[in-house]
């Protein structure tokens, strides 16, 4: 177990997207350090994202938005905000020419369905892109690359408020290092640390 893991380390885009997924999988992950094998579904994920950066400029939409709508696409940008202790890289970011900027997170599954962990990792970009940039983010798109489909999703000052909690709830779970609850089965067939849950 590692030492060094405090309520004051940062918590990553990704532990939230997982903690939402399984708390376990965070715990196993982080606190107990299990090694996580890249899966199939990551790997194929990253070469699709380096495809799309190059078709972006040919297609005649940029993810819903006419090129005179977008004053600049800012690709794999990394953001650490320490004052909420969070950080993240997000695929891409949309900045229009009214100054507006959304977050737009791809994602490469089967079927084109909004899950609550999409959501919750769209709201924490938002939340590093208003940490970043100083504004007020007020939407985010979901890119499903295999149907070719956009989802433009609301973002509320209460949807970034909850991201918050989140990271508050598993900072304590780093301090106190107790296994929480876990996923219901039925999430457990595609988990890489299954093997190490009880």
């Amino acid at each position: 177990m590692r030492d060094s893991i405090s309520a004051g380390d940062s918590i990553t885009v990704f532990d939230i997207v997982q903690y939402h997924y399984c708390p376990r999988k965070v715990y196993f992950l982080r606190v107990m350090e299990v090694p996580a094998s890249i899966r199939r579904k990551m790997e194929y994920g990253r070469n699709i994202h380096e495809k799309e950066e190059r078709r972006m400029t040919e297609r005649e939409l940029v993810y819903g938005f006419r090129h005179d709508e977008v004053a600049e696409i800012i690709q794999d940008l990394q953001i650490d905000a320490e004052e909420i202790g969070l950080r993240g890289k997000l695929d891409v970011a949309l900045k229009l020419e009214n100054g507006e900027m959304i977050p737009v997170d791809t994602k490469y599954t089967d079927e084109v369905i909004i899950q609550r962990q999409y959501l919750k990792q769209l709201f924490a970009y938002a939340l590093l892109l208003e940490k970043q940039f100083k504004l007020n983010v007020i939407r985010g798109i979901l890119y499903f690359s295999k149907q070719k489909e956009t989802r433009m999703i609301d973002i509320s000052y209460e949807n970034k408020q909850s991201i918050l909690r989140d990271i508050s709830q598993i900072r304590d779970m780093f301090s106190n290092e107790s296994l929480p609850r876990g996923a219901p089965p039925e999430k457990c067939g595609y988990c890489e640390v299954k093997k190490y849950c009880i």
